[in-house]
């Protein structure tokens, strides 16, 4: 999947897309600092599954990928500005929210992240969307440090 944000040309695999929203979705069950009703429905086949293996993966991406050729799936949000540090790091802009020195691996799951937030009903504040994506930020950089 191809996007552009600033007029920059930005890409991910599918499948790593679709690893993101399952990593962004454990989060909201487990993780997530508030109590939140995001989940998303095209996981529901794999996540039903006792054991996910690799043809699981395959067959989820191939749904998101129709999902997004039907515009279903969304993970940019309007006026987000992207600009990238001289470390290649990220500083990801939303409105009043700001995220400096986010890596690579970490962008499209805060994205997904920022976005389920700001969908979400009823109404998150960005205050409280700011402390749960730096929570999110903690939580998912302390992964295997524990």
């Amino acid at each position: 999947m191809e996007f552009i944000v600033n007029n920059r040309k930005y890409s991910i695999l599918n499948h790593e897309l679709f690893i993101n929203y399952l990593m962004v979705n454990e989060y909201f069950r487990q993780y997530s600092k508030y109590d939140y009703d995001i989940h998303y429905d095209f996981l529901d086949s794999v996540l039903s599954k006792e054991n996910i293996d690799f043809d699981d993966i395959l067959e989820g991406t191939k749904y998101l990928e129709e999902l997004i050729e039907k515009n279903e799936i969304e993970f940019i949000p309007a006026g987000l500005i992207i600009d990238q540090h001289l470390n290649e790091n990220f500083k990801i802009t939303y409105q009043t929210l700001e995220f400096k020195n986010v890596r690579v691996g970490e962008a499209i799951p805060l994205l997904i992240a920022l976005t389920s937030l700001l969908n979400h009903k009823p109404i998150i504040t960005l205050y409280q969307i700011d402390e749960e994506l730096h929570y999110f930020l903690e939580r998912f950089r302390s992964y295997g440090n524990g």
